[in-house]
């Protein structure tokens, strides 16, 4: 049962980069997530750091727009893992933050040997 209850509410940009780097780390072939400063340029999952190299934005209407910047393992289908993780990180908005007109976009950084 639903109740509805007066006021508003503010989701911070950080929680929906979590839940994007939560549906990253659950993807084959998705070996990191490229930093986008000088120090650190990988961080290789899983980790503690899961909203790195993911940048959260909103157009003018409003409409969340998340650009995720991966590393992935050597050898795998680009076009195929890149879409997996954009219907992951959909499906993880979708179904924990109820918002269904996300735009997910993926920037291949570089390629990786999974490491042992």
């Amino acid at each position: 049962m639903t109740e509805k209850v007066p006021g508003s509410l503010t989701v911070a940009d950080d929680v929906f980069a979590d839940l994007a780097g939560y549906a990253a780390k659950e993807c084959y072939g998705v070996v990191g997530m490229a930093s986008l400063s000088g120090k650190d340029r990988i961080a290789l999952l899983p980790g503690q750091r899961l909203r790195r190299g993911i940048v959260v934005s909103r157009d003018e209407a409003g409409r969340l727009t998340l650009d995720l910047n991966v590393i992935l393992e050597y050898g795998v289908n680009i076009q195929a893992v890149s879409r997996n993780l954009v219907d992951a990180v959909q499906f993880v908005l979708r179904g924990v933050a109820q918002i269904d007109d996300a735009q997910v976009r993926v920037h291949v950084r570089g390629m990786k040997v999974r490491p042992a």
